[in-house]
């Protein structure tokens, strides 16, 4: 489990009284500035789906948001950055991370999400996460949309998204969901029938095609098709990880965790 952390992007904090008095019905630019939220989860949906963005779109790497002091850092291309990175092309923000965000945490982490949001204009968040489904058609899967703004349910419908419309959001993701819920900056969040177990490229795939769509970007899965047994080896240790998250009951840790990129 990642143990206890303040995560910051700036030193402004998130007023709640400000967040319950926001506007719920703002309506999307033309060319919105989109932040895409790729988090380990189930089926580590978020993470496969949002590295491959990053990939293909050729992101660049613009910031982090970091832990005071960072628990560990990552050397890529002899280069220090820590394990939840942002990247920018254009008008598309995308933050990833290595390393499952727990209970303890995730409020703090999501201030420092909204944080950055409301410092660089972002007018729409996009958070990516399964759903797990046994007995899903792995050739005709399907994501589901839930949004946090009357004016997203439109977005929905041009983009012909079924909507999440019963069932049970639990662990990390729902103290994400229910403060990005409550943030002035509209929300839409993407769950793919997935196997919730273990990593899911199939079901990461789908979800690329949806972002695809939202974006309005064409991103080309070849490369992703070659690799997706490569994907599922790849990703075990981090599934692992993060489903010790996932299944803990608030449980306080002293032991620290083991990172995986």
């Amino acid at each position: 489990m990642v143990k206890q952390a303040c995560y910051f992007y700036t030193s402004n904090t998130i007023n709640n009284k400000e967040m319950q008095n926001s506007k719920k019905k703002t309506e999307l630019v033309k060319t919105p500035r989109v932040l895409l939220l790729g988090l380990p989860g189930p089926g580590l949906i978020g993470t496969m789906s949002i590295t491959y963005v990053i990939h293909t779109l050729k992101m660049e790497l613009i910031g982090e948001i970091q832990d005071s002091p960072a628990s560990i850092i990552f050397v890529d291309n002899g280069q220090m950055v820590g394990p939840v990175r942002i990247y920018q092309k254009e008008n598309i923000y995308a933050i990833l991370s290595d390393i499952p965000i727990d209970y303890e945490n995730a409020v703090e982490f999501t201030e420092s999400v909204v944080n950055f949001s409301k410092k660089n204009r972002i007018d729409l968040i996009v958070f990516l996460s399964g759903i797990h489904v046994p007995d899903r058609d792995v050739m005709h899967l399907k994501t589901y949309g839930l949004v946090t703004h009357e004016s997203l349910e439109k977005l929905l419908y041009d983009n012909s998204i079924p909507k999440f419309l019963s069932g049970v959001i639990s662990g990390p993701d729902a103290t994400i969901l229910s403060y990005l819920r409550s943030s002035a900056i509209p929300t839409i969040t993407f769950h793919t029938e997935c196997n919730y177990f273990f990593p899911d490229p199939d079901a990461a795939m789908q979800t690329i095609k949806t972002v695809s769509q939202i974006i309005k970007k064409e991103i080309n899965l070849d490369e992703f098709k070659k690799q997706i047994d490569y994907l599922r080896l790849q990703n075990r240790q981090l599934m692992e990880d993060t489903l010790n998250v996932l299944q803990a009951q608030k449980e306080p840790s002293t032991v620290p965790p083991q990172i995986y990129k």
